[in-house]
């Protein structure tokens, strides 16, 4: 079974539903109190939120995609990646249409659901797919607390 499937119908939003082009609110590291260390950028997100949330809320949480070959790693952390062992990283495996990428959960920020345009979901998720990332969100908010750090 693949990662990714058709939409039920392209007038809806799903949780997992990758968008290009879309805005995405960055806080630059270096931050203090102006516009400078504000940017918005047109990137490539998924949408985190529960589909029954999709339909009701104003505002989604959505994650920023990441080019694996932009993470810059080195092979054990890739390996690692695509064995799904990053509980920070969703892995997004590649195929004809869409490079192998990741989702960031330290980048997440909620949108403005009439911010985000139908017409620029360019993958779906499966129902494996929204099965692993419902496991791995679960997995990185809900592990249990480490004293060791």
């Amino acid at each position: 079974m693949s990662m990714y499937g058709e939409p039920i119908d392209n007038r809806s939003f799903y949780q997992g539903d990758i968008l290009k082009d879309s805005p995405f609110l960055i806080i630059r590291k270096a931050f203090n109190i102006s516009n400078e260390n504000l940017v918005v950028r047109q990137l490539t997100i998924m949408l985190l939120s529960q589909t029954c949330d999709i339909e009701h809320r104003d505002f989604l949480i959505v994650a920023r995609i990441v080019a694996v070959e932009d993470l810059g790693a080195n092979a054990n952390f890739l390996q690692s990646l695509r064995d799904r062992r990053q509980k920070y990283l969703f892995y997004l495996p590649g195929n004809d249409d869409f490079q192998e990428s990741c989702v960031d959960f330290t980048q997440m920020i909620y949108i403005p659901k009439e911010a985000l345009l139908i017409e620029n979901r360019i993958k779906s998720l499966s129902d494996l797919g929204r099965h692993w990332l419902a496991y791995q969100i679960a997995d990185y908010f809900g592990r249990p607390f480490d004293p060791a750090g």
